[in-house]
């Protein structure tokens, strides 16, 4: 696997925030023999999940926005469309090559840790076992990506270093029985509790066999539904989740008293929920994206900047820098019920004045822009007072007059979705007209920077810049009940799914002020225990953390869900059962002397040398 077939990196490597070995002349058996070469090249496992992925823009699109619970907002309608509703995606974007090359980097790097750590001298069996484990659970997980996107690829478990011009496709339930689960539960069998050296974003015991419960449970779709083979991989799926639950202790896991405290600013840096974070730094230089790092936090909100009175200054954390990429659905948005303070928690429905002026005077124009009542023209909005509410209701126009006298404008669900024009399964297109006036729907703060507290936590250089350094989750508990209430579904015991639901999910901590535990549990029960039940709760427990995409594949429900969901603005709904698979990149082709024997999945350009 050299630079030349599937991947940039040949055991060269750039610089990442893990201190690090780069051999220059010396040979890499050499290098790689001391314990110092060995810790540098461990250390770039971690670099591409910093420097491209979790923390930047194309995962969101391709994980949460590629699903039926996240649209493009109306002003980027037709950006990363390839990536979201798969307009137009064929082998020769940039994002495919990428996601490919990455992933085998990573491939690259845990085959020659596994390779190299044998005849590395001067280790303890401690820290040998370490290395092996971090290798073994990064290669597991960049082969499931790879396999989940790609299907049968080209199967690599020993490092090269020089050109190779020839692949060939590994049936993909091969590469999940020979690879991906042996290395989870390698990896769950030999990491540590706690990270190597203290190094929080490191691979450790229950990140492994979180994901260990993720890769069987992804397996079990590849084999007949009921079958003894399905129900295997839904058993060691469940094994791996359950140990989780019953060692909360052990591994180091603690529940916090309230929903609210796992996505307090304040936690993020030592959340005792995450499982598996990946860590960006304080001190910009020591990031593999020094400028970028974390820009989670620009992404859900709609455009605020610059709408009533509204301003942004290097301090006014309310209102930081905005990307206004994506925002919830209708669909979505209708998930929600009143007694859920996950929602109140997620989402912010209001938002004070803040104008350099200390108020805000509405004008017509601004009050026109959010369809708010004549009598709003005049109104004067004093700073830290809502200046505008955009909630997940229907409003009526006495509530806009009420809202009005107020002094802010409220827009309901009618204001930004086609809801004369609800489907049977409760999706619906968002509003074309909005897209030249409002954008009116609650910004999801999931990945907030701070806690409105500005003497507290805040994990953003300046309001006004790009420079977030908050760690981005990548594994944490909730999906570990979630996924043994699946595998119970699976198993055919939709009893036990349901009381899994209800003591680790639906319980006491995500019940709003003023309702009770019975509302949260009402429809948790034995009958309602389907998968269709368990991607609702999926959306609403696990959104934006890049697992949607994965949920709707595995349980083939991505080409429905999508266009019921989640209907196109311009009612071309293009998704098909194509692409449940991603094309082949056309540059990893191109290098093959067999790329038209490789040739490109089903349902895209095919491949011919030299003509794509």
């Amino acid at each position: 696997m050299g630079a030349l077939l599937l991947g940039a990196t040949s055991l060269s490597f750039t610089s990442c925030d893990l201190d690090e070995y780069n051999p220059s002349n010396e040979g890499a058996e050499a290098v790689f023999a001391t314990p110092q070469g060995m810790e540098g090249l461990v250390n770039q496992l971690y670099y591409n999940y910093k420097w491209k992925y979790f923390g930047r823009e194309d995962p969101v699109l391709y994980f949460e926005g590629a699903g039926d619970i996240w649209a493009n907002t109306p002003e980027k309608n037709e950006y990363g469309m390839q990536l979201t509703r798969f307009v137009n995606l064929q082998g020769d974007r940039g994002q495919v090559k990428g996601a490919w090359e990455r992933n085998y980097d990573n491939v690259n790097i845990a085959n020659a840790v596994l390779q190299y750590l044998p005849d590395c001298q001067g280790l303890s069996d401690e820290v040998r076992n370490d290395f092996e484990g971090e290798a073994r659970f990064t290669r597991a997980f960049a082969y499931w990506w790879l396999v989940e996107w790609f299907g049968d690829i080209d199967l690599r478990t020993v490092a090269v270093n020089e050109p190779s011009f020839e692949a060939y496709r590994t049936d993909r339930k091969v590469i999940y029985d020979q690879v991906i689960i042996p290395d989870a539960q390698a990896a769950a069998e030999k990491l540590p509790v706690k990270p190597y050296n203290g190094n929080i974003g490191r691979a450790t015991k229950k990140a492994a066999y979180a994901l260990l419960a993720r890769v069987c449970l992804a397996r079990a779709q590849y084999e007949a539904k009921g079958s003894a083979e399905q129900k295997n991989f839904y058993q060691r799926a469940y094994d791996a989740a359950k140990y989780v639950m019953d060692n909360k202790a052990a591994l180091g896991i603690t529940l916090y008293n309230t929903y609210d405290e796992i996505w307090q600013a304040k936690n993020n840096k030592t959340n005792t929920e995450f499982l598996w974070v990946v860590s960006h730094s304080s001190d910009a230089s020591l990031n593999a994206n020094p400028n970028n790092p974390n820009r989670l936090h620009l992404y859900w909100s709609p455009r605020l900047l610059d709408k009533a009175g509204i301003t942004s200054t290097a301090d006014s954390w309310e209102y930081p820098k905005e990307s206004a990429l994506l925002m919830p659905t209708y669909y979505f948005l209708n998930l929600w019920k009143n007694w859920d303070i996950r929602y109140q928690v997620l989402f912010q429905e209001e938002f004070p004045g803040a104008n350099r002026r200390g108020s805000y005077t509405w004008d017509a124009s601004m009050v026109n822009n959010y369809n708010a009542p004549a009598a709003l023209v005049g109104k004067i909005t004093p700073n830290g007072q809502t200046v505008l509410k955009f909630t997940k209701e229907h409003v009526t126009a006495a509530q806009k007059d009420a809202a009005a006298a107020q002094g802010y404008a409220l827009c309901g669900l009618e204001d930004t979705y086609d809801v004369a024009n609800v489907n049977p399964q409760g999706g619906c297109r968002i509003r074309k007209d909005i897209k030249t006036k409002f954008e009116a729907f609650p910004r999801f703060k999931k990945y907030r920077i701070w806690d409105g507290d500005p003497n507290g936590t805040i994990l953003l250089k300046a309001a006004n810049g790009n420079v977030g350094f908050a760690d981005a989750p990548v594994m944490r508990y909730a999906e570990m009940p979630l996924i043994a209430a699946e595998c119970k579904i699976g198993l055919g015991d939709p009893a036990a799914a349901a009381q899994i639901i209800k003591d680790e999910i639906r319980n006491q901590r995500v019940v709003a002020p003023g309702h009770t535990l019975s509302e949260a549990q009402a429809d948790v029960t034995a009958g309602n225990m389907t998968i269709e039940w368990i991607l609702e709760e999926r959306a609403r427990e696990l959104c934006g953390e890049w697992l949607r995409w994965f949920d709707l594949k595995r349980t083939g429900k991505l080409v429905d869900y999508i266009r019921q969901h989640n209907p196109a603005w311009d009612g071309n709904d293009v998704v098909d059962a194509h692409n449940y698979l991603w094309p082949i990149p056309n540059t990893f082709l191109d290098k093959l002397t067999n790329g038209e024997q490789f040739g490109q999945n089903p349902g895209y350009n095919p491949y011919v040398k030299g003509g794509n």
